[in-house]
């Protein structure tokens, strides 16, 4: 296995480490379209109201299924500053409040926080980034609690950008803290704390004028906060993914980001049992018209479990969205999810 490992890494880099002397802009990655000034930075305010309908199981448990109509309510507020050509600081905060009909114990606020900063060089990009995530989970059949999440992910790396090409490497150290909020609840959090510390390196190459190939290795190091007297119950682990795929100008008619690939995850412990399979993520969006369009998204992951008798569980999701565009800055939207 080390030496398959080696040759697609090796593979990674000779496909896409070659081009030109292009470089990225920072005009590109930061557009100042639908802005405003406020002092140093440019400002983007953002207002949606998403995720409103019908869900017909809103504890996805089996065999017991309790609908309710659920709404969503966000704001965000995106500011960045330039530095002439060169550099770029930007910060974003983005609150959310989930809103039950009937299930009011189910209400919650959810907020987003991210910072970055980037530095432009003749042949590259120079970035650190940092993102604080804090989410109320939807309760299930395997932790039927209101846990609360809290992520804090920093990351740093350097992306080369010739005209047709580009290859990036990413450090990233990830820290998952849960609170269950209930005492029942208070094995979940010595489960599912840990800390994640990956590299990943990204290579893309424009194969059509509007279409992009992409190819994608990722090792990662997952060290739980609770160190078992069992050391056969150890759930610390290793995983390492191959990916590759698709992305779509956005001006294109089909736009968005087609991964699929195979991932291992080995578990320190000789009797934990590992997965190698197939993983990926899909969002797509199809223009029919200016106003008309249709979105399609799917995935397939490894997420960890509580269960002391297994390490980890298969999330699968898809779902479409139909969006009409009313006017400049409103959509309406209609759309379904399912998830297993």
């Amino acid at each position: 296995m080390p030496d398959v490992r080696r040759i697609s890494l090796s593979l990674l880099l000779a496909l896409f480490a070659f081009g030109g002397t292009g470089a990225a802009t920072v005009q590109d990655d930061f557009p100042v379209e639908g802005t405003f000034h406020w002092g140093p930075f440019r400002v983007r305010p953002t207002f949606q109201l998403r995720d409103t309908g019908y869900d017909s199981n809103v504890f996805l448990e089996d065999g017991r299924e309790i609908s309710d109509f659920t709404s969503t309510t966000q704001g965000g507020l995106k500011m960045f500053s330039l530095f002439r050509d060169r550099g770029v600081i930007q910060v974003e905060e983005v609150l959310d409040y989930v809103l039950y009909a009937q299930n009011g114990s189910l209400n919650h606020l959810n907020n987003l926080t991210r910072s970055k900063g980037a530095y432009y060089m003749k042949r590259g990009v120079v970035f650190a980034e940092f993102q604080y995530l804090s989410v109320r989970e939807r309760p299930s059949t395997e932790i039927d609690y209101r846990v609360r999440r809290r992520e804090s992910m920093l990351g740093t790396g350097w992306r080369f950008v010739w005209p047709h090409s580009s290859l990036q490497f990413r450090l990233g150290r990830d820290v998952f803290d849960y609170e269950s909020g209930v005492e029942a609840g208070q094995n979940i959090p010595p489960a599912l704390n840990r800390v994640e510390k990956r590299i990943t390196v990204t290579g893309t190459r424009q194969l059509l004028p509007k279409t992009t190939g992409l190819l994608e290795w990722e090792g990662t190091r997952i060290d739980f906060d609770k160190e078992p007297t069992d050391i056969e119950l150890d759930s610390d682990s290793s995983s390492r993914r191959f990916s590759g795929g698709l992305q779509f100008d956005p001006s294109a008619f089909i736009k968005g980001t087609l991964k699929v690939g195979v991932k291992r995850l080995e578990p320190d412990s000789r009797t934990r049992e590992g997965y190698e399979g197939i993983v990926g993520d899909v969002a797509l969006l199809y223009r029919f018209t200016g106003l008309t369009s249709l979105e399609l998204r799917g995935r397939r992951g490894v997420e960890f479990t509580i269960a002391s008798n297994n390490l980890y569980y298969l999330d699968r999701s898809y779902g479409a969205t139909l969006t009409q565009k009313l006017a400049d800055r409103v959509a309406g939207e209609v759309g379904i999810d399912r998830q297993r």
